[in-house]
């Protein structure tokens, strides 16, 4: 079957070379006078326009004039990006929301789809990502860099496959898009209100034509530092009855120091199994830069030579306090529970930890060291009047650096008794500590694991495309063409080999016999033997005024470490231990490295002509791409594994020892899809067009479903492996819809759309397999048997009242979008559960307001989504992110011709983030980022 597939592959490449030499040889033909003054006519004088309108109106042009879906933002003046980061920007356009890192827009989700749906480019190239999934992350892009970013929702077959969601395509400057020697530069400030620190932004621009404007060169920089801080709740473990992963609170009633079912109470609980908050410090460095040249050493024939880099560093630090409200096996006897309290359902909402009560300290950093690079190469050759040639190379890179320099410490804390009470009616529970735990509180170690992983990508592209435009024909344009892309994923995993041996005073070392520990730092603390830590290892708090803004009573501010000292304390009770067993080591069972080539074909016609005496455009592209899959990683080589009886009758065990069989193994397979596309578009009157649009589309399955690996479950007789033959998953999509331009800047539009998912990519049963004589039943990542159905509606409106009102009040103007998305599985154990797809809002909306005068411009904007589905197998029921809005507000004031002065305020309203499980009253998290201010001046010459 493959064969067959890539036979006629084959034979769709070759038909489309041969025509395009064909359409090379055609005779070369003028046309006739008419067909001149048509397009002498359709001439329009241009008025220079500047600031918010002249970047409305781009985008409406755009979305106007293209024969498929999309919305674009457009940043007419050079460094005015409408947001100061790209993901933040496009949160403006309708069916877009945005997921946040510390505040900061990060990932977005088109339609209800995000993550791996989605496909980004730059300037029609695909970026290499600095994380081991598709993603891409929107804030490794300085805004500054960008002259626009376009969201393509329906597809046409020239566009990058792979996008259930989108495709969104980041474009970048060039230099003949100036006249003569540009010069731009900005100097800004950055205040955070909550780390009250003000930061550094500066970019330039600098762009000149040469050759009497037949070459030009355009470099851009930029280079950002902020600092953020996130004070944050978190609740993990709820009792909810009739849910397999419930906790309950137990009270000792006779006071003997054990729980005894006979005697003791058991109760649910609103109040989760661990209580936890947190500060997060985070410091950010950003340098981006942009090279572009651009030659048009004849009329038929223009180069452009594009390259953007960017290094994006974090350095963040969280401290965090936890709390334990139920017993465990590992921690017998704790907490010792009293004076509980009850809600109207008889659900514990208050209760006291007593006689030694526990808090955990945990530090946890995950720093990001990343680089990003892409270069490409553009030849555009008209080699008629009606026919144009180009080729496209690129390649592009990412690294982010971590050999394990993530960490996860905790440490065991302890006072006489915490009260935790969740009466009040607040979202988070009052916490009152006696007495408070301060640097000089006792402390034991626990817990210290370093973990990270190295992540490398490399994408390399080459590009054939034609445009032909036949002669006295309905058939207005042909596109074709032939696409190579090549990318590989390389991850390299560390983590500590045990990060509990120094927790309870050493009882792990019993099962390392090779190490002697000193035990002279064992002690036993209210109730556990653990190692006390030295007190310099221990550092006052290191923030203030926690959780400002939030109603009650929170926990003051806590402990933390210094790493340095605490791991000098683990060499002193046992070196080699600490530095084999803590340390991170490279994890080859973790690692892998996934490659995929990708050889896609396309043709798609546009043909014009008049339907009830309307004219019309009809777009009818097919893509045709096969896909190559290779996966490498240490794993259990199955052909080679020999087993033997077992002590327990009907069971094997391995012959040696399991890593006797794990070495590195290779795995290749490939698929090929055919991707037909039609997009209608039908102009009813000049300013009034109809759409229609239909196409089948697929996203390739996540990276980590490709890496290889294996490993066999001898007692249940199962084989876990990789299926680097996984297809991807497949939807057939429909767009109808009706816009209305109304004016330059104005525009009243709406989208109904369908995406059939025809299934999803998950864990199961694919099939037996023989080893060494017996049966194993295959379980992996599978294709599924049955997808969903996600459906909704888009609305627009943009309306300037230039013209509409008197005078100054001329100058305001109004943005506003809502969304609907709704989503129904074909399975119907998932439908009956009601859960939409994860992180898909049903309801969304977007509202900005403008002024726009001579000299001064301002614009507030609130984005608003409904409630988000997170996780519908989190500890205790489906998690959710309750519904969030935010108001932006931005102004800036020319001084001059050259000068201007600008303000911006991320957050006026300082809005908390937060979510439940099931119930709004339990709590899973909560996080305050406060406000962004940024002061700036910039200068054009």
């Amino acid at each position: 079957m493959i064969k067959s597939k890539k036979h006629t592959l084959s034979l769709a490449i070759g038909a489309l070379v041969l025509a395009s030499q064909a359409m090379a040889q055609e005779a070369d033909a003028e046309r006739d006078t008419d067909q001149l003054q048509q397009v002498s006519d359709s001439v329009v004088e241009e008025v220079e326009v500047t600031g918010i309108r002249s970047s409305i109106k781009s985008s409406l042009d755009i979305k106007k004039n293209s024969v498929n879906v999309v919305d674009a933002i457009m940043a007419e003046d050079i460094g005015k990006f409408p947001d100061q980061n790209i993901a933040e920007a496009l949160q403006r356009m309708s069916g877009i929301t945005v997921t946040r890192n510390a505040g900061e827009g990060q990932n977005i989700t088109v339609r209800g789809l995000g993550g791996d749906y989605n496909v980004t480019t730059i300037n029609g190239r695909r970026m290499a990502s600095e994380h081991s999934s598709r993603d891409f992350n929107y804030d490794l892009i300085a805004a500054e860099l960008l002259k626009g970013v376009e969201v393509y929702k329906s597809p046409v077959a020239k566009t990058q496959e792979g996008g259930i969601g989108s495709v969104i395509n980041i474009q970048t400057r060039r230099p003949l898009d100036f006249s003569g020697l540009t010069v731009s530069g900005s100097v800004k400030g950055i205040y955070e209100d909550r780390t009250e620190e003000m930061n550094p932004q500066a970019s330039f621009l600098v762009s000149n034509t040469f050759a009497d404007g037949t070459f030009g060169a355009l470099l851009t920089a930029v280079y950002s530092e902020r600092t953020l801080r996130t004070d944050a709740y978190q609740g993990e473990g709820f009792y909810n009855l009739g849910n397999e992963n419930w906790i309950t609170v137990r009270q000792d009633v006779d006071g003997n120091g054990e729980f005894d079912p006979a005697v003791d109470n058991e109760y649910g609980s609103i109040i989760p199994g661990y209580v936890r908050y947190t500060n997060w410090q985070d410091t950010r460095e950003r340098v981006g830069a942009s090279l572009a040249l651009q030659w048009r050493p004849r009329d038929d024939i223009e180069v452009n030579f594009d390259s953007i880099y960017s290094s994006y560093d974090t350095n963040g630090e969280q401290y965090e306090i936890s709390f334990v409200t139920y017993d465990e096996s590992w921690t017998p006897g704790i907490p010792n529970v009293s004076d509980l309290g009850f809600d109207q359902d008889g659900l514990v909402n208050a209760l006291t930890l007593s006689d030694g009560a526990m808090a955990e300290l945990l530090n946890t950093s995950r720093p990001r060291k990343t680089e990003t690079f892409q270069v490409g190469n553009n030849v555009a050759w008209h080699v008629r009047d009606n026919l144009t040639l180009a080729v496209d190379i690129s390649h592009s890179e990412s690294a982010n650096t971590n050999n394990g320099d993530n960490r996860y410490i905790v440490a065991r804390g302890f006072v006489d008794e915490i009260r935790i009470d969740q009466s009040g009616g607040n979202l988070l529970p009052d916490i009152t500590m006696t007495p408070a735990l301060s640097h000089n509180s006792p402390f034991g170690a626990h817990y210290s694991y370093n973990y990270g992983d190295e992540i490398r990508d490399k994408v390399t592209e080459f590009k054939f495309d034609g445009d032909w435009a036949p002669l006295d024909s309905i058939v207005s344009s042909v596109q074709f063409g032939i696409n190579y892309g090549d990318q590989t994923k390389e991850r390299d995993s560390y983590s500590s080999v045990n990060p509990s041996i120094f927790s309870n005073a050493g009882a792990h070392f019993e099962r390392y016999p090779e190490y002697t520990p000193d035990m002279s730092a064992a002690e036993n603390i209210a109730g556990f033997d653990l190692f006390r830590l030295p007190a310099d290892v221990l550092v006052a708090p290191r923030f203030d005024n926690f959780l400002d803004g939030e109603a009650g009573s929170h926990p003051a501010p806590w402990a933390s470490f210094d790493y340095d000292k605490l791991f000098a304390f683990y060499q002193s009770i046992s070196a080699d231990a600490a530095n084999d067993l803590v340390k991170a080591q490279f994890r080859p069972n973790d690692s892998f490295a996934v490659g995929e080539s990708t050889l896609a074909a396309y043709v798609q016609a546009n043909l014009e002509s008049e339907l009830l005496d309307l004219p019309y455009t009809l777009n009818l592209g097919l893509r045709a791409i096969e896909t190559t899959v290779t996966s490498s990683g240490y794993s259990l080589d199955v052909d080679a594994v020999r087993f033997e009886a077992a002590d327990e009758p009907g069971e094997l065990q391995y012959v040696g020892d399991v890593s006797d069989y794990q070495r590195q193994m290779n795995f290749e397979d490939s698929y090929t899809d055919v991707l037909p596309s039609l997009n209608f578009k039908w102009n009813l009157r000049d300013d009034l067009i109809y759409r229609f649009s239909a196409a089948k589309v697929i996203t390739r399955p996540q990276i980590d479903s490709l890496t290889a690996y294996s490993y066999v479950n001898l007692r249940e007789f199962e084989l876990y492996t990789s299926n680097p033959g996984l297809e991807p998953m497949r939807a057939n999509q429909f767009d109808t819809g009706l816009e209305w331009y109304f004016s330059d800047y104005g525009a009243l539009t709406g989208t109904v759309f369908i995406k059939d998912i025809e299934s999803f990519i998950e864990s199961g049963r694919n099939g037996t397999r023989t080893i060494d004589g017996h049966n194993f039943a295959v379980y992996s990542a599978i294709n599924g048997d049955e997808g969903a159905e996600i459906r909704g509606t888009e609305l627009t409106y943009q309306q300037s009242f230039a013209g509409i009102l008197p005078g100054v009040f001329g100058g305001f103007g109004t943005q506003l979008n809502y969304t609907y998305v709704d989503s129904e599985y074909d399975d119907r154990e998932r439908r009956e559960a009601g859960l939409p797809f994860q992180g898909m809002p049903k309801n969304s909306y977007n509202a900005v307001f403008y002024y726009e005068g001579d000299a001064f411009q301002a614009r507030l904007a609130y984005n608003w989504r409904g409630k988000v589905m997170t996780n519908p197998e989190a500890w205790g029921g489906p998690s959710w992110d309750a519904d969030y809005g935010q108001f932006d507000f931005s102004a800036d004031y020319d001084w001059s011709d050259s000068i201007n002065m600008s303000l911006s305020v991320n957050n006026i309203t300082n809005e908390r983030n937060w979510g439940y499980i099931m119930r709004p009253d339990q709590v899973s998290h909560l996080a305050r980022y406060g406000r962004l201010v940024n002061l700036g001046v910039s200068a054009n010459f």
